[in-house]
């Protein structure tokens, strides 16, 4: 019996891992390329989010969450880990950096947030990690903070970077209030308009400068595929679409293309828009397709 009772006292204590990430304190850092000034909002949202644990926001523990696949009532019982914490106001900063006022929309993809919030990881085997990064990202959508959606390609077969979008919720999430940003994109409104009136060109509304700013960041996602597995899966795609007939061709990028449109990407775009659109995208294939390095296309 002390026999047992012996082995049992002296058996291994199970390990317990205290830290399971690699960057237990992550932290956005702006990219050392950028020297653009900082509209004066985004300045005050980033100074805000840098005093305040925005973790700890009221609305998590009385707004409803709902899943964002399943949209199922998500019930919380206790706070977030401090992990999950410290990636929610890592990535919240990150958002508040690249935020383009005049659209509500973040024109950064999830990958690049996560590698300026410190929320990347790069395996002993190459492969690139941002799971710390999107799962922060669901938490934010579920509370309707922010909204995003992942769209098809269906011609090189691969999702764009999801189009991710703010709502007035996060301002109130952030600590200014909805008001202040109505006030601030109103204002970068009217700069806007300026800078088309002196072009010539008409002043725009709300809704139309938040569809040019989705369309331009389509278009930057389409040519910013530059590493070299991938731009040769693109190629290898774009050549087994310009072998097919004039005709073919063209109806299937039209299919992307009105995809595209049901999914709101293309929000007011008009008939003639569409026929420039369709025809960028085709010769976008044909250079993609004959270029010995794709990275060039």
């Amino acid at each position: 019996m002390r026999a047992a009772v012996s082995e049992q006292n002296t058996s291994p204590t199970p390990l317990v891992r205290d830290c399971y990430v690699l960057n237990a304190n992550p932290a956005f850092q702006i990219p050392a390329h950028h020297k653009h000034e900082l509209p004066a909002f985004n300045k005050r949202l980033i100074n805000v989010v840098s005093k305040r644990d925005v973790s700890r926001w009221e609305g998590f523990y009385f707004l409803p969450a709902y899943h964002h696949k399943t949209h199922q009532r998500i019930e919380r019982q206790r706070h977030f880990n401090k992990h999950r914490a410290r990636a929610i106001c890592a990535l919240t900063h990150a958002m508040c950096y690249h935020l383009h006022i005049a659209s509500g929309t973040i024109p950064a993809c999830f990958t690049t947030l996560a590698n300026e919030a410190g929320l990347a990881t790069v395996s002993k085997a190459g492969n690139l990690s941002i799971t710390r990064a999107t799962r922060a990202a669901h938490t934010l959508a579920a509370w309707g903070l922010i909204q995003y959606k992942l769209i098809w390609d269906k011609v090189t077969k691969q999702y764009f970077p999801a189009e991710i979008e703010v709502t007035e919720l996060f301002f109130d999430f952030i600590g200014v209030g909805a008001d202040a940003f109505k006030r601030a994109q109103n204002q970068q409104l009217a700069w806007i308009n300026r800078g088309l009136l002196k072009k010539g060109e008409a002043a725009i509304s709300l809704t139309e400068a938040r569809r040019r700013q989705k369309q331009q960041y389509l278009e930057t996602t389409w040519k910013r595929r530059k590493a070299s597995q991938e731009m040769k899966k693109i190629q290898k795609a774009a050549k087994v679409a310009v072998a097919k007939k004039d005709e073919e061709l063209r109806h299937m990028v039209a299919k992307q293309i009105q995809s595209e449109i049901r999914q709101g990407l293309h929000e007011g775009i008009d008939l003639a828009s569409v026929k420039h659109l369709l025809n960028k995208r085709i010769m976008y294939y044909r250079t993609v397709a004959s270029s010995d390095d794709p990275n060039t296309a």
